[in-house]
């Protein structure tokens, strides 16, 4: 409890500055993953796959705001959650509301995992969470969860 309590203050104080809105959760399907996953010409794409009861997802998640927040012209980071779409209401927008998040917020509803996984990385055995970070040059996959120095890491690669 007291290491849940700490991360929250955590992100309170990496996201006071941030004057973006909190994120409203977009539900999409396999083909809007597909056109997700696609890199863009200007940005970098920072792809994270979590769950609001994935304990290193929700841990992780303040990272990618802080990262989202000082690179926002440079990248843009989409949180895909894979929470149960009946929850959106109930579990999912209210744990962005309380945890302030800010990135962008799609929910995968689409329950052929077996289809989908393989989309994003032939080597994912579907755990969470994960990350893909996606250039129009480059795509890298990190079957883990990452710290903010890795997170920092991995970007920087990118840029």
């Amino acid at each position: 409890m007291k290491k849940q309590l700490l991360l929250i203050s955590i992100l309170i104080s990496f996201i006071s500055c941030d004057q973006r809105p909190v994120s409203k959760v977009i539900t999409i399907d396999q083909k809007g993953l597909k056109e997700v996953t696609l890199p863009l010409n200007e940005k970098i794409k920072v792809i994270n796959f979590w769950a609001t009861w994935c304990a290193p997802c929700v841990e992780e998640l303040p990272y990618f705001e802080k990262i989202g927040a000082k690179y926002e012209d440079k990248l843009e980071v989409i949180l895909i959650s894979l929470d149960d779409a009946k929850n959106i209401k109930s579990a999912v927008q209210p744990f962005l509301k309380n945890n302030q998040i800010k990135s962008k917020v799609l929910l995968l509803d689409d329950p052929y995992a077996a289809e989908w996984i393989p989309l994003i990385d032939a080597h994912w055995d579907g755990a969470i969470p994960v990350t893909l970070i996606v250039s129009k040059n480059k795509k890298q996959f990190y079957n883990k969860a990452l710290s903010y120095d890795e997170l920092q890491d991995a970007v920087e690669k990118f840029l």
